[in-house]
């Protein structure tokens, strides 16, 4: 059974809220938009595959080398890497799009700030009032999305230009 384990309704809602308080709100929002793209992709693709967390922030790197933040990805159920091969945890492929977006809720942030939190310098008058991926300085869940994303506008407006400069001539 591929489904044999799912993360309780509110797990790491706890641990998420005691990491917030000690500065760790970027990791979380980072965690956070991983999960609910991966939970997007699965739906639209209808296709699972195991997930790597890759951490492109200094911030985010170290918060995967916390031992109580490596608690949180367990609850969640994501797994650690499991050979010499593997450096990333990864947020596995048996976990639904439902399970994801739960597990993206339970450490969702939705309270006042602690002084001098991240959160605070965007914000400067509350705190976020739901996910607002546009203020959230995510970094991709994997270094493929990120290169799958990118290239094909880049590359669209470079013929545009070239077919543009040809006309000139």
């Amino acid at each position: 059974l591929e489904g044999h384990w799912a993360p309780k309704e509110g797990s790491g809602q706890g641990l998420a809220h005691c990491l917030h308080q000690e500065g760790l709100a970027g990791p979380l929002r980072w965690l956070e938009n991983c999960l609910k793209r991966t939970a997007g992709d699965r739906e639209e693709d209808g296709v699972s595959h195991p997930v790597p967390l890759v951490p492109l922030s200094e911030e985010n790197e170290d918060a995967m080398e916390d031992r109580r933040f490596q608690a949180l990805l367990r609850q969640l159920g994501l797994r650690p890497p499991t050979s010499e091969q593997e450096t990333f945890w990864r947020i596995p492929a048996a976990l639904t799009p439902q399970q994801l977006r739960r597990a993206a809720a339970s450490i969702s942030y939705h309270g006042p700030d602690p002084p001098g939190s991240h959160l605070e310098l965007l914000e400067p008058s509350q705190g976020p009032q739901g996910p607002s991926p546009e203020l959230a300085p995510a970094a991709p869940c994997s270094q493929d999305e990120e290169e799958d994303e990118d290239p094909q506008p880049l590359g669209r407006r470079k013929r545009i230009r070239r077919v543009e400069e040809e006309e000139e001539d």
